[in-house]
């Protein structure tokens, strides 16, 4: 669970029972909107970005199902538990066609509800995760071809050309925020490979779910496998399979994904058939692995499979003459974005900005020049602008 616990949309008809598991559900950490009825759900679900909705089947006036359907519609990586005090086997399976993740036949011990809200949380955050990796690609995809003319952009770029059409492992390294999945992204496009470009994001994935997500499980295999699914390796046939973050992926995991790359084949958890794979495998890390494997937190063996190809990103600091012209793209890029008027950088803010350590590189830069265009501020930490910055209007009157 997470320290500061989850956001739970409670809807109970029952105040007895609404008090009860409210009270269970804050002691446990979570921040808790208790509601009576269906309509009050709804408009509770309008009005705040929810982790969690728990909710009874059977309500005094109908049941969940509009509540269920509507949430879902909103929110795809919604957290969606349902109690059913008949513990009909109908009444679990329409709440799961409408899109609940989970259910509870009442009556149920505490810490069995505890569990489902933790499970359809982490759920909740891996989806989330991967929602916002795909969307960062989608979004960005004017960056796939990558801002810089600097020697070591220069530099990338050749590699990153020479490599791509060579059929092998690459392991991309380089501090967070150097655009590693965008190279990976680019080392896809110039593959010539037809399938998908698939992102993981090893370090979001929680330790219970991350051996189904990878490499897929069949019905019934571990409890709320109610259907087989495709892990990520599957999904990327033909394709790239991009693990970010692949230093924080458990050493049980690295030795299956050790024997996937040896032998170009992958089993489902809970299958006996291995499926062939065709696909090629993009790792990054801001780790230095070689301590990792000295300290017993990566695998040696792995380590020499995946770093075939071996591909480094410069931090900003080593590019800085790329500043400007990365200024000048994420300005563009943002007021598009916001349908702003792009602003102006002068030439004390542009000084600033060269002068800047840029601890947090390009994804740093971004983020302060999307807030250039949304607020008019350039605020840097530790080093502040103190000139005049000249703004066009940028149409936040």
């Amino acid at each position: 669970m997470s320290q500061n616990g989850f956001q739970i949309l409670l809807l109970e008809d029952d105040p007895t029972q609404r008090e009860l598991l409210a009270k269970m559900m804050t002691e446990a950490g979570h921040r808790v909107d208790a509601v009576a009825d269906a309509d009050s759900a709804l408009k509770r679900l309008d009005k705040h970005p929810w982790q969690i909705l728990f909710s009874d089947w059977k309500l005094a006036h109908g049941d969940a199902s509009e509540v269920i359907r509507r949430a879902r519609a909103q929110s795809p990586t919604l957290g969606i538990i349902v109690a059913t005090a008949y513990g009909s086997i109908d009444h679990a399976v329409e709440a799961m066609k409408m899109g609940a993740d989970d259910y509870l036949p009442k009556p149920f011990q505490k810490q069995t509800m505890l569990l489902a809200i933790d499970k359809a949380a982490r759920s909740h955050q891996l989806k989330e995760d991967n929602r916002r990796l795909t969307d960062r690609v989608q979004q960005q995809g004017a960056l796939i071809d990558m801002v810089g003319s600097s020697p070591a952009m220069r530099t990338l770029f050749d590699r990153v050309e020479r490599i791509s059409g060579i059929n092998t492992t690459v392991l991309i390294q380089g501090e967070s925020g150097t655009g590693k999945e965008l190279v990976a992204q680019r080392i896809h496009r110039l593959s010539g490979r037809d399938g998908p470009f698939i992102a993981l994001n090893c370090g979001a994935i929680p330790d219970s779910l991350a051996e189904s997500e990878l490499f897929g499980h069949e019905k019934g295999a571990f409890t709320g496998a109610h259907s087989a699914r495709a892990g990520k390796l599957e999904a990327a046939q033909g394709g790239t399979l991009f693990l970010d973050e692949i230093g924080e992926l458990p050493l049980n995991l690295q030795t299956r994904l050790l024997r996937v790359l040896q032998e170009g084949k992958v089993t489902r958890i809970g299958s006996h058939k291995e499926i062939d794979l065709d696909i090629r495998v993009v790792a990054a890390t801001n780790r230095d692995l070689l301590q990792e494997v000295e300290a017993g937190n990566f695998r040696q063996d792995l380590y020499y499979r995946l770093n075939v190809i071996p591909v480094s990103t410069p931090p900003l600091k080593q590019r800085s003459e790329d500043i400007p012209a990365l200024a000048e793209h994420f300005l563009r890029h943002f007021s598009q974005k916001y349908q702003l008027t792009a602003p102006r950088l002068g030439v004390a803010e542009m000084n600033a900005l060269r002068s800047h350590g840029w601890p947090g590189n390009v994804r740093e830069l971004s983020n302060c020049m999307e807030r250039f265009v949304l607020l008019q501020e350039l605020d840097l930490q530790p080093i502040r602008c103190q000139g005049k910055i000249t703004l066009p209007d940028a149409g936040l009157n």
